[in-house]
């Protein structure tokens, strides 16, 4: 059974109860959302849950498995690749990772800069190869030259392979921003803001211009009240000074697109308008 909006997350935890639904597939702030509504036993009839789209939060993983028995696997896949190009087993997992390419996929790292292919254990833009990656963009032979060479498609995502060849995503390179000229990425700020926050607050760390810096890191959260003081104090024993927020704003709905990831360009745009006011007052 499937239900036509997910994000009236209620209804679909009642029917997952009803119906005794046994796969349970979605982006972790569609999970989130499930978790906020859930009672205990409303997932005792899923055997399967599967995430992709944006990084599993660990207190979420945790979370779902400790109180509701049901272990998230984290996948990977883009339009590009028809769509997944790796994914967790239960038989083969790696809780962080987004799994090992599923069969006669080949996939590999490469520095971003020279193009020279990357060792295990190395940061870089993820390529991939094989019969799902896409023939071209319709009617656009240079966009298609631009992310497809050699049957590589360049996924545009940063990440690295492990020596066991688990897949670890580092986020989109449009999110790493350059402060002071060196390269920082928001979903590194973002994992480590989320556990800090409580279970059901949702984040989002976003980069706005900087006269001195080049760009700077903020926050939005979509609760209020939060001690911004104390949870910056908490970022800096984690965080490098770069990529610790320099104001957290809070945005009651943060906005979200129709497949469910957060509309980061909209988080920015409503960001840099809450920071002009701040600088105005």
């Amino acid at each position: 059974m499937a239900f036509a909006n997910p994000l009236d997350y209620k209804t679909i935890v009642s029917s997952i109860r009803k119906y005794k639904i046994s796969v349970l597939v979605g982006t972790p702030t569609f999970f989130n959302g499930y978790l906020k509504k859930a009672e205990k036993g409303d997932f005792e009839s899923v055997h399967l849950a599967i995430t992709g789209a944006d990084k599993l939060p660990e207190k979420m993983r945790l979370n779902y498995l400790n109180n509701h028995n049901v272990q998230i696997l984290e996948g990977y896949g883009t339009t590009e690749t028809s769509p997944v190009v790796s994914v967790n087993t239960y038989e083969n997992s790696r809780p962080g990772s987004i799994g090992k390419p599923i069969p006669e996929v080949q996939v590999k790292v490469i520095d971003r800069e020279t193009e020279k292919e990357l060792a295990a254990g190395e940061t870089g833009k993820l390529l991939v190869k094989g019969a799902l990656v896409m023939k071209g963009y319709m009617g656009d032979v240079e966009d298609t030259s631009l992310h497809i060479r050699n049957g590589w498609y360049d996924t545009g995502d940063m990440a690295m392979i492990d020596e066991d060849g688990y897949i670890w995503h580092k986020g989109r390179l449009r999110r790493f921003i350059k402060v002071g000229g060196e390269m920082v990425s928001l979903v590194r700020t973002e994992d480590v803001l989320s556990k800090y926050l409580d279970e059901d607050i949702n984040c989002c760390a976003v980069g706005i211009p900087d006269e001195i810096k080049g760009y700077q890191i903020v926050a939005a959260v979509d609760a209020d009240g939060i001690n911004k003081k104390d949870l910056i104090h908490k970022l800096k024993k984690e965080l490098p000074p770069i990529a610790i927020p320099k104001e957290i704003y809070h945005i009651p709905d943060i906005p979200l697109m129709g497949s469910g990831k957060v509309n980061f360009r909209e988080v920015e745009r409503i960001c840099r308008e809450m920071h002009k006011k701040n600088r105005e007052k």
